[in-house]
């Protein structure tokens, strides 16, 4: 079974790339205690580098990686839980 990630609204090529492998993807408003993983990009961060997301599961910062790496990070990821 697939598992659910939580995307930020910025990142639409990340989600499609993930739910092309069959994950389930939901966005920050609906829910990230729903969530096995969370993605954010730089943008999301804020300029003292901080992320303002609370959540207890891992956060992935894709900047710099294109969404089929992102997608192949996530599966070993996981796949080792």
């Amino acid at each position: 079974m697939k598992r659910i990630v939580a995307v930020a609204d910025t990142l639409s090529a990340y989600r499609d790339a993930l739910e092309e492998r069959g994950y389930h993807t939901i966005g920050f408003d609906e829910g990230l205690d729903s969530a096995d993983i969370v993605l954010i990009s730089g943008m999301d961060i804020n300029h003292s580098g901080v992320s303002t997301i609370h959540t207890r599961v891992p956060v992935l910062d894709v900047t710099g990686k294109a969404p089929e790496e992102i997608a192949d990070d996530i599966e070993t990821y996981l796949g080792s839980f």
